[in-house]
C-alpha cells in the first residue's frame, strides 16, 4: 500500500491487515472479511491482492471458493524489520518472493459463443489451479455454439460453467481484478473496454468461421505455452512477452 494512499485507503488496510492477522489458524473467504471490515467488494479485492502479493497472507482454492489466511512467517518478518523500527525504519523489508495467489484472467471477444468459451474451458483444464478463468462478450450474447460444446466434452472439458455473458457483468464494483485480458477477434482489440488495475493486455486475431477442432488446437497450443510459466516467478514483461509472442509462432 503506498504511503501517499488517502487515510481512509490506510485505515480500511490497516483494518483488514488486523483481521488478518487475528485469523492465523482460520481460512476465511473474501465476502467474510468484507463484510466483517464494512469494506466494498471492489476495494477489498485490491487490497487482498496486495498483501497477498506482498506475502503477508495466502490464498487457497476450495472448490470455486478463494480462502485466506494470514502468512506468519511474512507477518513476524515485516514485524521485526518494519512494524517494530517504524519511527527509523525506510520501506517495507524484504521478505522473500511475493506469495502465491490465483490470477484472474479474461477472454473477451465479440459475443462470447465460439473461441472465448474454448479458451476458458481449455485454460482452466491445464492450468485452474493458477488462474481464475473467465471469458464474456462486448455487448449481447449468442446461444454457445453446440458443435464446440460437444467437441469441449469429447476432450473432457468441463462445460458446466460455460454460458454466454456480456463484459459488463466483470466490471464495476464487485468485480474481480483482472490481472490478464486478451482481446479474442478484431473487434474484441478495436472495443476493448478499460479495465482498473492495469492488467496485462494481449490481441490474439481469429481466423473466421474456424470448425470445433481445429479452433480447439490452436487456442490450446496457445495456452499451454503460456500456462507453463509460473505467473508468481515470472515478470511482467515476460509474461505479455510470453502472449505475444507466441501468437506470432501460433
Amino acid at each position: 500500500m503506498s504511503p501517499f494512499s488517502p487515510p481512509s485507503r490506510i485505515l480500511s488496510g490497516l483494518r483488514l491487515f488486523a483481521c488478518s492477522s487475528a485469523l492465523t489458524r482460520v481460512r476465511c473467504p473474501a465476502g467474510e472479511i468484507g463484510a466483517s471490515l464494512a469494506i466494498k467488494p471492489s476495494t477489498l479485492s485490491g487490497y487482498l491482492a496486495q498483501l497477498t502479493e506482498s506475502g503477508v497472507i495466502q490464498q487457497q482454492r476450495r472448490g470455486t471458493s478463494l480462502l485466506y489466511t494470514i502468512a506468519l512467517d511474512a507477518l513476524e518478518a515485516l514485524n521485526a524489520g518494519w512494524i517494530g523500527d517504524v519511527c527509523r525504519g525506510r520501506g517495507v523489508p524484504d521478505t522473500g518472493a511475493p506469495g502465491p495467489r490465483v490470477r484472474n484472467i479474461l477472454f473477451l471477444g465479440a459475443n462470447n459463443a465460439g473461441p472465448t468459451l474454448c479458451a476458458e474451458a481449455l485454460l482452466r483444464a491445464c492450468a485452474g489451479e493458477q488462474y481464475e478463468v473467465f471469458s464474456a462478450g462486448l455487448t449481447g450474447t449468442a446461444p454457445p455454439d453446440a458443435d464446440l460444446m460437444q467437441h469441449l466434452q469429447a476432450l473432457e472439458c468441463d462445460t458446466d460453467l460455460l454460458w454466454s455473458k456480456p463484459v459488463a457483468d466483470l466490471m464495476g464494483p464487485g468485480a474481480p481484478r483482472l490481472d490478464v485480458v486478451i482481446a479474442v477477434g478484431s473487434r474484441a482489440w478495436r472495443d476493448l473496454p478499460r479495465f482498473e488495475g492495469c492488467p496485462i493486455v494481449a490481441h490474439w486475431p481469429m481466423t473466421p468461421a474456424l470448425s470445433a477442432q481445429p479452433l480447439a488446437e490452436m487456442l490450446d497450443a496457445r495456452l499451454k505455452h503460456f500456462a507453463a510459466l509460473d505467473p508468481v516467478t515470472t515478470p511482467r514483461a515476460a509474461l505479455q512477452g510470453a502472449l505475444d509472442g507466441e501468437l506470432r509462432q501460433a
